[in-house]
């Protein structure tokens, strides 16, 4: 079952295309990563998705299709009953999207309450079950935390926690390892395994590293200069692609003690 279909879509700030012709299609329970450098427009297409593009971004040409149904034209109510329910994101650094003065129960409970009537008793408890499925020991005191308390990994098991809330069909994350170091990343790529192998979300996952990429998706789209550059399944990208830039990305991944872990 297809869930999600962008066709030739164009993205312009200002009238001035930064995202032209992008085509892509992901399954059910499907993972999917776009890879490239900064600049390259991999985060524009994921905001785009949701209705998130920032300022003057609109989608000028093409269709985005969410289970069949264009999402350019709906409303803002249509829009608050499919963000984190239907669709869910999970930003780079997940603390950092939390207002710091409030406690991270405070802000979870909230959104249990924006897309369900449940009282604040029932959201708290609900809140402590999702963040200790996300393997956060003690969710009553993570709960009674601030973000700046908890460290990048806690935070962005919260970022995922909400996101999972409603078992969303579709899960964007927008470079949701790149604060973190290589073990936490570790940790954190299983995580999304994990979420597809129990809830079969389908997963598109920005990233700048092409070695995360591999080890997590079934296809990867390379973006360069807000086009598609080179597009297929991992072991296509890491031992058929004829593609350059995409054979440049993959020498840029770091080796340990001489062996590079994307082959």
């Amino acid at each position: 079952m297809t869930i999600l279909e962008l066709k030739d879509v164009t993205i312009s700030y200002k009238n001035k295309p930064v995202v032209q012709s992008f085509n892509m299609k992901i399954e059910q329970g499907e993972i999917v990563s776009i890879v490239g450098e900064s600049g390259s427009g991999k985060t524009t297409v994921v905001r785009s998705i949701l209705g998130l593009l920032s300022g003057d971004g609109k989608v000028t040409a093409g269709e985005i299709l969410f289970e069949g149904k264009s999402v350019l034209n709906i409303t803002k109510e249509d829009w608050r009953l499919l963000r984190g329910t239907e669709i869910s994101m999970i930003f780079q650094d997940s603390g950092a999207m939390m207002n710091p003065i409030r406690r991270v129960g405070s802000a979870f409970t909230e959104y249990i309450q924006t897309h369900e009537r449940i009282s604040q008793k029932d959201a708290w408890r609900k809140g402590v079950e999702m963040l200790e499925r996300m393997r956060l020991p003690n969710g009553d005191h993570i709960m009674k935390s601030y973000p700046f308390q908890l460290s990048g990994g806690m935070r962005q098991r919260v970022g995922i926690a909400m996101g999972m809330t409603y078992q969303p069909k579709l899960l964007l994350a927008d470079e949701p390892t790149s604060a973190l170091d290589v073990t936490t990343q570790a940790q954190i790529i299983r995580q999304f395994v994990e979420l597809r192998e129990k809830y079969g979300t389908s997963i598109i996952m920005v990233t700048h590293n092409l070695g995360v990429a591999a080890y997590l998706s079934d296809n990867i789209i390379v973006m360069k200069n807000g086009k598609i550059e080179d597009y297929g399944s991992s072991d296509y990208m890491l031992h058929h692609t004829m593609k350059n830039y995409t054979r440049s990305l993959l020498d840029a991944v770091p080796a340990l003690g001489g062996v590079r872990y994307v082959e």
